[in-house]
């Protein structure tokens, strides 16, 4: 088992690389999606415990927008995009051009869906490429897969879904800043146990 606080510690130059990498490329390519300027930072980069993820979505029965996607190659496992429902409303609608609608509503329009996996595409694909980048580990994505329900329901699924995982994540907290609007995102790198172990021994932790 290894110590998180001691790997946050020293792989921070990791950690702030990634960062770079991973938020210039998603800005510069929501900026020309939308045609105008996005910015994004990541507050927060740490590995945490999987059985923390639900903490971190503000609990079990908090309602989001999860979008999932498949890992392989040099990495098995998955990668979990998650807003809040909120959140996904007012960035898709920022994306749309429209009102933001202030009545709540049970389900997300088909545009609203088709903007959402949008945006899913442009930052998992950014955050991928970083990491390869950073470790050399070719990885591949499969299409995202949009989720919305309750945060332990969505973490089910992928127990379900996706099988055995490893106990450690990587954990991006994200921000969205397009004008006014200012909009907290979460990445999950969640790869099978094998997958995490080549992952670490890439970033040098012992």
């Amino acid at each position: 088992m290894y110590d998180l606080e001691k790997m946050q510690e020293e792989k921070l130059d990791f950690f702030q690389e990634l960062e770079n990498i991973g938020v210039s490329h998603a800005a510069t390519a929501l900026s020309v999606m939308l045609d105008r300027e996005v910015a994004i930072r990541v507050p927060r980069v740490q590995f945490c415990e999987y059985k923390t993820i639900c903490d971190i979505l503000d609990g079990p029965e908090n309602v989001v927008a999860g979008l999932l996607v498949c890992i392989s190659d040099d990495i098995d496992g998955f990668i979990l995009l998650v807003l809040d429902q909120q959140d996904a409303y007012t960035l898709t609608n920022a994306l749309l051009g429209e009102m933001k609608n202030e009545e709540s509503s049970d389900e997300l329009s088909e545009l609203q869906i088709s903007a959402l996996n949008e945006v899913g595409n442009i930052l998992i694909g950014s955050y991928i490429t970083a990491i390869s980048s950073l470790t050399g580990l070719r990885i591949n994505a499969s299409v995202p897969d949009l989720v919305f329900d309750m945060a332990g329901a969505v973490m089910n699924l992928l127990a379900s879904a996706y099988g055995e995982y490893g106990d450690s994540v990587l954990f991006l907290e994200t921000e969205f800043i397009d004008q006014a609007e200012s909009i907290f995102g979460h990445f999950f790198l969640i790869p099978d146990i094998e997958s995490y172990k080549k992952l670490i021994q890439k970033m040098d932790v012992s």
